[in-house]
């Protein structure tokens, strides 16, 4: 086993954990017979989509030829905070429960664990893989954009709604303009 394999492996437990609690949580609303508000369920669908492309990217990290525990533990944190996200999606209580309600309880936890993927990620792409700090235009658009709905607080869904296609519009955006990223050599 190469020092690679043996470091994705946990990475890669992570990740599938999180995606483990998004189709339990999806599974479970759909057998309670919820319909999600828009906003939560393009949260879901979001969540699910950067759990998929943390797994894909962590393919990445073969070129890297040196490991360190320090390194490994930076590279962890992410999909660790992936995972709470996903955790945190869900209600804890089994059942019905009012979607609308949730989501406005909830979208500051949520709005402020993505903040912090998007710090560490930034931290990562600058530290970790070397990219120039000017490639992480989107990555502050997300921080603008979650900062202001954090610091106003808008109990419209709409609004919510409105952010929510757009982060994910920027992460599908963000998935076509890096093609050599989807490709496995």
């Amino acid at each position: 086993m190469s020092p690679f394999e043996f470091v994705v492996v946990l990475i890669s437990i992570i990740i599938g954990l999180g995606i483990t609690t998004i189709l339990t949580g999806v599974a479970e609303i759909i057998r309670s017979g919820i319909r999600p508000c828009l906003p939560y369920a393009i949260w879901i669908v979001l969540s699910f989509t950067m759990h998929i492309h943390e797994w894909w990217q962590s393919y990445q990290l073969r070129s890297i030829e040196v490991w360190t525990l320090p390194l490994f533990l930076l590279l962890l944190i992410y999909p660790i905070v992936l995972y709470i996200l996903a955790h945190v999606l869900f209600p804890s209580e089994k059942g019905k429960f009012d979607s609308n309600r949730y989501y406005l309880e909830q979208y500051p936890r949520f709005f402020t664990i993505t903040i912090v993927m998007v710090v560490i990620s930034m931290f990562q792409n600058i530290f970790i893989s070397q990219l120039p700090a000017y490639t992480q235009i989107v990555h502050l658009v997300v921080l603008a954009l979650l900062g202001i709905l954090l610091k106003y607080k808008p109990q419209r869904l709409l609004i919510h709604s409105i952010v929510a296609m757009i982060l994910l519009s920027l992460m599908v955006a963000s998935l076509i303009f890096t093609q050599d990223d989807l490709v496995i050599r």
